[in-house]
Protein backbone atom coordinates (compact mmCIF):
# COMPACT_ATOMS: atom_id res chain seq x y z
CA UNK A 1 0.00 0.00 0.00
CA UNK A 2 1.47 4.03 -0.77
CA UNK A 3 2.16 5.73 2.08
CA UNK A 4 0.24 8.78 2.12
CA UNK A 5 0.37 12.21 4.46
CA UNK A 6 -1.52 15.45 4.03
CA UNK A 7 0.54 18.65 5.55
CA UNK A 8 -1.30 21.79 6.04
CA UNK A 9 1.07 24.54 5.14
CA UNK A 10 -1.13 27.18 4.85
CA UNK A 11 -4.58 27.16 7.11
CA UNK A 12 -5.17 31.18 6.84
CA UNK A 13 -6.59 33.30 5.04
CA UNK A 14 -6.40 36.82 2.85
CA UNK A 15 -5.99 38.27 6.65
CA UNK A 16 -2.04 38.17 7.26
CA UNK A 17 -1.59 36.63 11.08
CA UNK A 18 1.01 36.06 13.12
CA UNK A 19 1.43 32.41 12.68
CA UNK A 20 -0.82 31.72 9.64
CA UNK A 21 -0.22 32.02 6.04
CA UNK A 22 -2.27 31.77 3.76
CA UNK A 23 -3.96 28.43 1.52
CA UNK A 24 -1.20 25.90 0.83
CA UNK A 25 -2.42 21.93 0.98
CA UNK A 26 0.62 19.08 0.36
CA UNK A 27 -1.20 15.44 -0.06
CA UNK A 28 2.65 13.31 -0.40
CA UNK A 29 2.33 9.90 -1.65
CA UNK A 30 5.47 7.88 -1.12
CA UNK A 31 7.15 10.97 -0.40
CA UNK A 32 6.60 13.01 -3.62
CA UNK A 33 4.59 15.99 -2.72
CA UNK A 34 1.42 17.20 -4.74
CA UNK A 35 0.72 20.67 -3.38
CA UNK A 36 -3.04 22.85 -3.54
CA UNK A 37 -2.77 26.22 -4.01
CA UNK A 38 0.24 28.47 -3.14
CA UNK A 39 -0.13 31.31 -0.77
CA UNK A 40 2.40 33.35 0.46
CA UNK A 41 4.75 31.74 2.75
CA UNK A 42 4.01 28.46 1.29
CA UNK A 43 7.79 27.47 0.22
CA UNK A 44 8.98 28.79 3.72
CA UNK A 45 6.40 26.47 5.10
CA UNK A 46 7.94 23.62 3.02
CA UNK A 47 11.63 24.77 4.19
CA UNK A 48 10.37 24.46 8.02
CA UNK A 49 8.92 21.64 7.58
CA UNK A 50 11.75 19.06 6.65
CA UNK A 51 13.64 21.43 9.13
CA UNK A 52 11.57 19.58 11.69
CA UNK A 53 11.79 16.05 10.26
CA UNK A 54 8.15 16.09 9.18
CA UNK A 55 9.17 15.38 5.77
CA UNK A 56 11.64 13.65 3.63
CA UNK A 57 11.73 15.67 0.62
CA UNK A 58 11.93 19.20 -0.05
CA UNK A 59 11.36 22.75 -1.83
CA UNK A 60 12.93 20.83 -5.50
CA UNK A 61 10.32 18.20 -5.38
CA UNK A 62 7.37 20.86 -5.70
CA UNK A 63 6.80 19.77 -9.38
CA UNK A 64 3.18 19.37 -9.23
CA UNK A 65 0.32 22.12 -8.75
CA UNK A 66 -3.63 22.26 -8.42
CA UNK A 67 -5.09 25.33 -7.97
CA UNK A 68 -8.62 26.12 -6.49
CA UNK A 69 -9.15 29.67 -7.89
CA UNK A 70 -7.08 32.54 -8.50
CA UNK A 71 -7.55 34.78 -5.53
CA UNK A 72 -3.85 36.39 -4.02
CA UNK A 73 -4.08 34.75 -0.98
CA UNK A 74 -4.27 31.05 -2.94
CA UNK A 75 -1.55 32.06 -5.88
CA UNK A 76 0.02 34.98 -4.63
CA UNK A 77 3.18 32.29 -3.93
CA UNK A 78 3.31 31.11 -7.09
CA UNK A 79 6.84 33.38 -8.27
CA UNK A 80 8.58 32.12 -4.93
CA UNK A 81 7.24 28.78 -6.18
CA UNK A 82 8.68 28.78 -9.61
CA UNK A 83 11.81 30.24 -8.38
CA UNK A 84 13.12 29.50 -4.88
CA UNK A 85 12.66 25.33 -5.91
CA UNK A 86 14.77 26.37 -8.74
CA UNK A 87 17.64 27.71 -7.43
CA UNK A 88 17.60 24.88 -4.90
CA UNK A 89 18.14 22.58 -7.54
CA UNK A 90 14.81 21.56 -9.03
CA UNK A 91 14.94 20.50 -12.79
CA UNK A 92 11.62 19.72 -13.65
CA UNK A 93 8.93 22.25 -15.15
CA UNK A 94 6.34 23.10 -12.59
CA UNK A 95 2.86 21.27 -13.86
CA UNK A 96 0.05 23.71 -12.95
CA UNK A 97 -3.45 22.70 -13.31
CA UNK A 98 -6.19 25.42 -12.80
CA UNK A 99 -9.00 27.67 -14.02
CA UNK A 100 -9.19 29.91 -17.14
CA UNK A 101 -6.32 32.61 -16.59
CA UNK A 102 -3.90 30.19 -14.78
CA UNK A 103 -1.89 30.30 -18.37
CA UNK A 104 -2.15 34.56 -18.41
CA UNK A 105 -0.83 34.75 -14.67
CA UNK A 106 1.63 32.48 -15.53
CA UNK A 107 3.13 33.73 -18.50
CA UNK A 108 3.18 37.46 -17.16
CA UNK A 109 5.15 36.26 -13.97
CA UNK A 110 7.92 35.12 -16.46
CA UNK A 111 7.87 38.37 -18.25
CA UNK A 112 7.95 40.29 -14.71
CA UNK A 113 11.08 38.13 -13.51
CA UNK A 114 12.36 37.67 -16.90
CA UNK A 115 15.90 39.72 -15.55
CA UNK A 116 15.99 37.28 -12.62
CA UNK A 117 15.70 34.71 -14.98
CA UNK A 118 17.93 35.80 -17.00
CA UNK A 119 20.81 36.75 -14.24
CA UNK A 120 20.97 33.41 -12.82
CA UNK A 121 20.89 31.43 -15.47
CA UNK A 122 24.51 33.17 -16.28
CA UNK A 123 25.41 32.85 -13.37
CA UNK A 124 24.67 29.63 -11.56
CA UNK A 125 24.48 26.32 -13.64
CA UNK A 126 21.00 26.33 -12.96
CA UNK A 127 18.46 23.73 -14.74
CA UNK A 128 17.23 25.12 -18.41
CA UNK A 129 13.69 23.68 -17.20
CA UNK A 130 13.07 24.23 -13.42
CA UNK A 131 11.91 27.68 -13.63
CA UNK A 132 9.73 27.08 -16.46
CA UNK A 133 5.80 26.68 -15.93
CA UNK A 134 3.08 23.76 -17.82
CA UNK A 135 0.26 25.41 -17.01
CA UNK A 136 -3.13 23.59 -17.85
CA UNK A 137 -6.34 25.07 -17.64
CA UNK A 138 -8.57 22.31 -16.64
CA UNK A 139 -12.42 21.25 -16.92
CA UNK A 140 -14.47 19.45 -14.25
CA UNK A 141 -13.61 15.95 -14.33
CA UNK A 142 -10.32 13.09 -14.05
CA UNK A 143 -7.97 16.51 -14.49
CA UNK A 144 -4.92 14.71 -13.65
CA UNK A 145 -3.25 10.96 -13.32
CA UNK A 146 0.37 9.62 -12.44
CA UNK A 147 1.28 6.44 -11.57
CA UNK A 148 0.81 7.52 -7.91
CA UNK A 149 -2.78 9.74 -7.73
CA UNK A 150 -6.20 10.69 -9.79
CA UNK A 151 -7.14 14.25 -9.48
CA UNK A 152 -10.91 15.02 -10.09
CA UNK A 153 -12.33 18.31 -9.98
CA UNK A 154 -15.75 19.54 -9.44
CA UNK A 155 -16.98 23.54 -10.07
CA UNK A 156 -16.95 25.39 -6.93
CA UNK A 157 -19.48 28.73 -6.55
CA UNK A 158 -16.98 31.51 -5.52
CA UNK A 159 -19.19 34.02 -6.51
CA UNK A 160 -17.92 35.50 -10.53
CA UNK A 161 -14.40 33.77 -10.26
CA UNK A 162 -14.06 30.33 -11.94
CA UNK A 163 -12.93 27.52 -9.21
CA UNK A 164 -12.65 24.03 -8.46
CA UNK A 165 -13.00 21.61 -5.54
CA UNK A 166 -10.54 18.77 -5.83
CA UNK A 167 -10.50 14.90 -5.19
CA UNK A 168 -7.42 12.78 -5.13
CA UNK A 169 -7.56 9.65 -5.28
CA UNK A 170 -4.49 7.67 -3.42
CA UNK A 171 -3.64 4.08 -2.84
CA UNK A 172 -3.79 4.62 1.03
CA UNK A 173 -7.41 6.67 0.97
CA UNK A 174 -8.98 9.79 -0.64
CA UNK A 175 -8.68 13.49 0.46
CA UNK A 176 -11.19 15.84 -0.65
CA UNK A 177 -10.18 19.77 -0.63
CA UNK A 178 -12.85 22.05 -0.92
CA UNK A 179 -11.28 25.15 -1.98
CA UNK A 180 -13.17 28.68 -1.27
CA UNK A 181 -16.71 28.10 -2.28
CA UNK A 182 -20.10 27.89 -0.67
CA UNK A 183 -21.99 24.63 -0.94
CA UNK A 184 -22.48 23.27 -4.03
CA UNK A 185 -25.16 20.84 -4.60
CA UNK A 186 -23.36 17.65 -6.27
CA UNK A 187 -20.92 18.17 -3.75
CA UNK A 188 -22.08 15.89 -1.14
CA UNK A 189 -22.39 12.81 -3.39
CA UNK A 190 -18.95 13.62 -5.24
CA UNK A 191 -17.12 13.55 -1.83
CA UNK A 192 -19.33 11.11 0.37
CA UNK A 193 -17.23 8.49 2.26
CA UNK A 194 -13.54 10.18 1.82
CA UNK A 195 -10.92 9.12 4.41
CA UNK A 196 -10.31 13.44 4.75
CA UNK A 197 -12.18 16.22 4.06
CA UNK A 198 -10.50 19.59 4.21
CA UNK A 199 -13.43 22.77 3.91
CA UNK A 200 -13.32 26.34 4.40
CA UNK A 201 -15.80 28.01 6.72
CA UNK A 202 -16.71 30.89 9.11
CA UNK A 203 -18.67 31.00 12.17
CA UNK A 204 -22.28 30.92 11.90
CA UNK A 205 -22.55 32.28 15.70
CA UNK A 206 -20.40 35.43 14.73
CA UNK A 207 -21.60 36.11 11.52
CA UNK A 208 -24.39 38.51 12.51
CA UNK A 209 -21.98 41.07 13.81
CA UNK A 210 -20.33 41.27 10.64
CA UNK A 211 -21.51 44.66 8.68
CA UNK A 212 -24.12 44.27 6.21
CA UNK A 213 -21.95 43.92 2.96
CA UNK A 214 -19.47 41.60 4.18
CA UNK A 215 -22.77 39.48 5.34
CA UNK A 216 -23.81 39.68 1.77
CA UNK A 217 -20.72 38.65 0.48
CA UNK A 218 -19.76 35.63 2.84
CA UNK A 219 -23.05 34.35 2.46
CA UNK A 220 -22.60 33.81 -1.37
CA UNK A 221 -19.29 32.77 -1.63
CA UNK A 222 -18.13 30.62 1.80
CA UNK A 223 -19.78 28.21 4.22
CA UNK A 224 -20.87 28.63 7.06
CA UNK A 225 -20.17 26.14 10.19
CA UNK A 226 -24.06 25.04 10.27
CA UNK A 227 -24.08 24.32 6.61
CA UNK A 228 -20.26 22.46 6.78
CA UNK A 229 -22.24 20.21 9.49
CA UNK A 230 -24.86 19.17 7.16
CA UNK A 231 -22.26 18.86 4.33
CA UNK A 232 -20.49 16.41 6.64
CA UNK A 233 -23.35 14.53 7.94
CA UNK A 234 -23.59 13.31 4.00
CA UNK A 235 -20.71 12.94 3.11
CA UNK A 236 -19.45 10.77 6.46
CA UNK A 237 -15.76 11.57 6.32
CA UNK A 238 -13.40 9.81 8.34
CA UNK A 239 -11.83 13.07 9.34
CA UNK A 240 -13.09 16.49 8.99
CA UNK A 241 -9.93 19.01 8.90
CA UNK A 242 -11.10 23.20 8.89
CA UNK A 243 -8.62 25.19 6.91
CA UNK A 244 -8.85 29.02 5.73
CA UNK A 245 -10.82 29.28 8.80
CA UNK A 246 -13.19 32.79 9.54
CA UNK A 247 -12.68 32.78 13.26
CA UNK A 248 -13.98 36.90 13.76
CA UNK A 249 -12.73 36.39 17.59
CA UNK A 250 -13.52 32.37 18.23
CA UNK A 251 -10.86 30.32 19.73
CA UNK A 252 -9.86 27.26 17.18
CA UNK A 253 -12.15 24.74 19.93
CA UNK A 254 -14.91 27.35 19.79
CA UNK A 255 -15.19 27.41 16.15
CA UNK A 256 -15.21 23.38 16.61
CA UNK A 257 -17.59 23.19 18.96
CA UNK A 258 -19.86 24.85 16.25
CA UNK A 259 -19.33 22.33 13.56
CA UNK A 260 -20.36 19.46 16.52
CA UNK A 261 -23.48 20.88 17.05
CA UNK A 262 -24.98 19.71 14.20
CA UNK A 263 -21.81 16.71 13.16
CA UNK A 264 -20.87 13.70 15.62
CA UNK A 265 -17.33 12.83 13.67
CA UNK A 266 -13.45 13.86 14.28
CA UNK A 267 -13.23 17.63 13.64
CA UNK A 268 -9.59 19.03 13.86
CA UNK A 269 -9.18 23.24 13.57
CA UNK A 270 -6.00 22.42 11.80
CA UNK A 271 -2.87 25.11 12.43
CA UNK A 272 0.49 25.26 9.74
CA UNK A 273 2.42 22.41 9.56
CA UNK A 274 -0.18 19.98 10.90
CA UNK A 275 0.20 16.67 9.53
CA UNK A 276 -1.60 13.44 8.93
CA UNK A 277 -1.55 10.04 7.63
CA UNK A 278 -4.06 9.26 5.48
CA UNK A 279 -5.75 5.57 5.65
CA UNK A 280 -8.68 3.83 4.33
Amino acid sequence: MSRAQVLILGSGTPNAEADRVSAGIAIAVDDQPYLFDCGHGIVQRVVQARDAGLVNWDTSDLTRLFVTHLHADHSVGLPDLLFTPWIHGREEKLVACGPPGLKHMARHILLAYEANIREHRAAHPSSERGYQIDAREIEAGLCYQDERIDVHALAADHGDLAAFSFKVITGAGTVVISGDTKPVPAFADWARGCDVLIHELYSSAQFGARPPAWQRYHARVHTSTAELAALAREIRPGRLLLYHQLFWGLTPDELVAEVKQGYEGCVISTKDLDIFDITN
